[in-house]
């Protein structure tokens, strides 16, 4: 066998062979993550890094929130406009003290 043998190390004398089924992987209503990356501005890293000390989680708790709100924010067909547009608007509007 060679250095790069995936076999190497395993007894194959003393393997057991089952009848039994395998359980299904990931077993039903198991959620499963994935790795994501993604290239944000320097400044949204900064924040994301900040929120989620400030709130004892890891950054990627924040980065699944903001997405799920995203998410939330950018469906539903019923809508003449998506949320994301109009907080987008609302963000625009300057308030009097900024006039």
């Amino acid at each position: 066998m060679s250095e790069q043998d995936p076999m190497r190390g395993i007894d194959l004398e003393n393997l057991t062979f089952i009848d039994e089924p395998v359980p299904e992987l990931p077993p039903p209503g198991a959620e499963v993550m994935v790795v994501n990356s993604s290239r944000i501005p320097v400044e949204l890293d900064q924040w994301i890094k900040r929120t989620a000390d400030r709130r004892g989680v890891k950054e990627s708790v924040i980065v699944r929130e903001l997405l799920e709100l995203g998410r939330s924010a950018y469906e539903g067909a019923d809508r003449a406009v998506t949320l994301a547009e109009v907080m987008a608007a609302l963000a625009s509007i300057r308030t009097r003290d900024a006039a």
